[in-house]
């Protein structure tokens, strides 16, 4: 029931939070606790939690894959010692940290250790706050205590996380090798988050071991990259066989899908059909969808609301918190909207763009092909 609900739960949680806030406040909670609750609760929601990681990280095992700050246009892109890091113009309350685990000596302890000293530092800090003090020091501990119980219920289904590793890892010992990264298969998600295909094969190819289920979706990545459709959907259902996230795999399932759509095997049509379904893996909020999603655009054009497609590419093609690979999908995406609207030099622009993120991405061709043909304009 709480996987389902993850992507309303926080939310929820917070709405919760302001109107249990505002009736206590109401009731006599002095201001200045109220305003520590309100900074406890966003600080324990991402920056602690962020810079424990940025930390701890590499001691616990873990490698960062990609990290992002901000939201909207990219102020700047680049790499911090092999990491692929992106600025947005708009600031958020944290970063997005994409991370994964090497099979180092002891594993498991090593998470296990990092991650109880995470969940002990962030209640230990709330309940401190929360008895010692007043005023704002005592609001913030009680907003860091309101957080950890939103970490623990978003926490526990869904691994790899730090109540994940303390709560459910040690009853599921073998678990965590569904979830260890090879230093290869580090290397070519780093490469992949950058738009370099070619160099993201070549790391592939190099003899590793046997592949956990989320490191064989950077392998479907790079077959979506290449145009290899059958080979990416190969890849994506022996992924969710072996316990990867559904809802991981099904974005690179759905962009197969659409690849398929451009490239001419299926028809808009039947490419609407089979993408409506798929998404509902995602919830029922369309317009959250829309937001989020890259497929969900086209999805639009293939049911014939190509202006609505335009407007949700057209959002997600500059977003900060997107890899080079997924910005260059949703101008794609963009550039296919645009052309069902009777605007073929602009989506030749958004063409252009898709080929300075990830020049190795072979739906560009795809979709310029689209261009030669002729187009109801809707």
């Amino acid at each position: 029931m709480i996987q389902r609900l993850r992507f309303v739960l926080p939310g929820a949680f917070l709405a919760a939070g302001i109107t249990a806030l505002s009736a206590v406040v109401d009731r006599g909670l002095p201001p200045w606790t109220a305003l520590g609750f309100l900074i406890g609760t966003l600080l324990g929601q991402e920056p602690l939690s962020d810079l424990w990681l940025l930390l701890t990280h590499r001691l616990g095992g873990g490698r960062l894959l990609g990290v992002s700050y901000g939201w909207g246009r990219v102020l700047w892109q680049g790499t911090v010692a092999g990491v692929p890091v992106t600025l947005g113009l708009r600031p958020t309350s944290g970063l997005r940290l994409n991370w994964g685990l090497l099979p180092v000596r002891a594993p498991r302890l090593r998470l296990w250790g990092c991650s109880a000293g995470w969940l002990a530092v962030h209640g230990g800090l709330g309940a401190w706050l929360a008895i010692s003090f007043t005023g704002v020091p005592r609001g913030i501990g009680l907003g860091l205590l309101s957080t950890l119980v939103l970490l623990v219920l978003l926490g526990v289904p869904s691994p790899v996380n730090s109540v994940w590793a303390v709560l459910v890892l040690p009853f599921c010992p073998a678990a965590l090798d569904h979830h260890l990264w090879s230093a290869h298969d580090i290397t070519a998600e780093r490469l992949l988050w950058r738009g370099r295909i070619p160099e993201a094969r070549a790391a592939l190819d190099a003899p590793a071991p046997a592949r956990a289920p989320s490191t064989r979706l950077t392998a479907a990545g790079v077959a979506l990259a290449e145009g290899r459709h059958d080979e990416a959907d190969r890849v994506v259902e022996l992924a969710l066989a072996q316990g990867c996230d559904p809802t991981q795999a099904q974005v690179v399932a759905a962009m197969v899908t659409v690849g398929r759509a451009d490239s001419g095997e299926l028809t808009p049509a039947r490419a609407g059909a089979l993408l409506g379904p798929a998404l509902e893996v995602f919830g029922h909020n369309e317009r959250a969808k829309l937001r989020a999603i890259v497929s969900a655009a086209d999805l639009a054009r293939f049911t014939g609301d190509p202006r609505t497609a335009v407007h949700a590419a057209r959002r997600l093609a500059g977003e900060a918190y997107l890899s080079s690979f997924w910005r260059a999908q949703a101008n794609c995406s963009l550039a296919a909207a645009l052309i069902a609207t009777g605007k073929p030099e602009q989506a030749g622009k958004a063409l252009a763009r898709a080929r300075r993120e990830c020049p190795g991405l072979t739906r560009i061709a795809d979709v310029e092909r689209m261009l030669e043909r002729p187009v109801e304009v809707r």
